[in-house]
């Protein structure tokens, strides 16, 4: 009867740990986001508060960019617009935040230039050409908020997710 208790109790103080480690976690924008167009890049700040004391990863991410390209001749290096101005130029980025104070972070993440890309989906004259991206449209993206479970494991679960919008 006594290690029945026991186990018993056991799982009711384990059972309300976890109840108030998930009830304690309500993530919500405090500031943001707001996101601005660098031209080959997107910039997304923010804080975020109501946060457990896990790591953060936040990823901005445009899957559908497209961007319009400058294509140059190797022989003189003359430039012409290429003929292909809606070439995928699919682009994201990440921020690791290791240092969660009482739940809340701020955050800059900034999209890497996505790659140039070749003469042909470029639209220029022939595959000597060079082509490189002038302009990127970035149309609609999204901005993912992950956290690890619990601090060190590792295991990161998704507390936020937000459409972002540029044009």
């Amino acid at each position: 009867m006594r290690r029945i208790a026991f186990t018993f109790l056991t799982v009711i103080a384990l059972a309300s740990t976890t109840m108030v480690a998930v009830w304690a976690a309500s993530p919500h924008y405090k500031r943001g986001p707001s996101v601005v167009d660098n031209g080959a890049t997107a910039t997304a700040t923010g804080t975020i508060a109501g946060l457990g004391n896990g790591n953060v990863i936040v990823t901005l991410s445009f899957p559908n960019a497209t961007g319009t390209t400058t294509c140059s001749n190797p022989g003189n290096g003359n430039q012409a617009d290429g003929q292909n101005p809606a070439t995928p130029a699919a682009t994201s980025g990440s921020q690791l935040i290791t240092k969660v104070k009482n739940g809340s972070v701020s955050f800059a993440v900034t999209t890497d230039p996505p790659p140039n890309p070749t003469p042909q989906a470029a639209g220029c004259p022939n595959g000597q050409w060079t082509a490189a991206f002038n302009n990127i449209t970035f149309g609609a993206g999204l901005l993912v908020v992950q956290q690890e479970t619990f601090q060190g494991s590792g295991i990161y679960v998704i507390v936020l997710t937000t459409d972002v919008f540029l044009n």
